[in-house]
């Protein structure tokens, strides 16, 4: 697993927006340029949050990518997200 991929890769999508919309545009092309593990992408790209919080990836990072690709009703979105990452616990997040 490549925590610092993952990592690295949702820091680009919160902090630049039109990292962002790349990603939305064509997601694999987007990730093409990372070093991640199937899993990974697969998760990446279908917006897996309790897969990528199982792996390791930084929940601050996550949580903020997560408002960043699914905009809107964030009451909502929060619960669907507690609800994924919940069955977690807390996940080894060291690098």
């Amino acid at each position: 697993m490549s925590r610092y991929q993952v990592d690295k890769a949702l820091r680009e999508m919160v902090l630049d927006p039109s990292a962002r919309e790349r990603f939305l545009a064509d997601p694999m092309g987007y990730l093409a340029g990372y070093e991640l593990t199937d899993a990974e992408r697969q998760a990446l790209v279908g917006r897996d949050y309790g897969a990528l919080y199982a792996m390791g990836a930084h929940p601050f990072l996550l949580w903020g990518w997560t408002t960043r690709v699914h905009p809107g009703d964030k009451e909502r979105l929060r619960d669907v997200y507690a609800a994924a990452v919940r069955p977690h616990g807390y996940p080894d997040f060291s690098t």
